[in-house]
């Protein structure tokens, strides 16, 4: 495991080029990146690193070792996984997912999946967006479907992402609503309505930076998720964007009405996340293929 920790250290500061960067991420002192650093430029007897004060970049020997870095690591995992599933003719796959994804978006998916792999048992585990992102902070998971926001650096920076689909949100109504019967709304209407939001901040930010960038300052209440704020909506409580897959259900039935806001588009990715230099299993990669490949049938992608 020594050497795994070193080349561990040695990939993680090659990414972000900073000795007290690595040993935040890394949970260590930065004596102890430093130290490693040093043991493998002595293994190799090679300098491996150039420093220019507080950055490094790697040098050509440098460069040289991070391609063979990366596949150690990929390759200790890949064993990993294989020695779990040893001896299991159908090893479980655990899916890992924001409540929105779990609930709105994967089921379709996962049908699709059973279909080609009959034989294969899978788990769902939703959670919400911020729970999620600490068991990924914690490494108790490595991959996890949910919606991507360029503004949260961690995920931005600690994992590799594919975007499977974007989400339109849009402004529901009840039907008896006095706006009802138009065909459109404009960015004023907002101004003079009650909006309902979800408490998640990165979801209020999607939401509100459109409607701020017209200089509409709407009042709003905080409710704890979309099905919370579906209800409220046809108690008369106020007005929600809410994106597409989790309210078509109520639009189909004519329990909520969408109305568009002209000059207005609010608009947030969804997919998937996997820990860098962390590859995917055989199983999770068919998994993910056939989520992009669902989607692209059914127009999401």
């Amino acid at each position: 495991m020594k050497v795994l920790d070193k080349m561990e250290t040695f990939l993680t500061l090659a990414e972000c080029g900073s000795f007290s960067e690595t040993a935040k991420r890394l949970f260590c002192s930065q004596p102890t990146v430093t130290s490693h650093i040093q043991q493998l430029e002595e293994q190799f007897e090679a300098t491996l690193l150039m420093r220019s004060g507080k950055s490094v970049r790697l040098t050509p020997q440098g460069e040289v070792l991070h391609e063979y870095a990366k596949k150690m690591v990929a390759l200790f995992e890949e064993a990993s996984q294989s020695i779990k599933n040893a001896g299991l003719s159908s090893p479980v796959l655990a899916l890992y997912a924001s409540n929105y994804m779990g609930v709105y978006v994967l089921p379709d998916i996962l049908r699709r999946f059973h279909h080609s792999y009959p034989q294969q048992h899978f788990e769902l585990h939703t959670y919400g967006y911020t729970d999620l992102i600490d068991m990924l902070m914690e490494e108790k998971i490595t991959m996890a479907f949910l919606p991507i926001y360029e503004e949260d650096k961690y995920v931005q920076t600690q994992y590799d992402s594919i975007v499977l689909f974007k989400d339109e949100f849009v402004l529901v109504l009840p039907p008896d609503h006095a706006w009802a019967e138009r065909k459109m709304l404009y960015a004023r209407d907002i101004a003079r309505i009650t909006l309902l939001l979800p408490q998640n901040s990165y979801l209020q930010d999607c939401i509100l930076s459109p409607i701020y960038e017209l200089g509409i300052r709407p009042d709003t209440i905080h409710m704890s998720s979309f099905e919370v704020i579906k209800e409220s909506i046809k108690a008369g409580l106020g007005v929600a964007f809410i994106p597409y897959y989790a309210v078509r259900g109520s639009l189909d039935k004519g329990e909520l009405i969408a109305k568009p806001v002209y000059g207005l588009r609010i608009e947030r990715n969804n997919g998937f996340i996997h820990r860098k230099h962390k590859p995917l299993t055989q199983i999770e990669t068919a998994f993910c293929e056939c989520a992009q490949g669902t989607l692209l049938l059914n127009g999401n992608a």
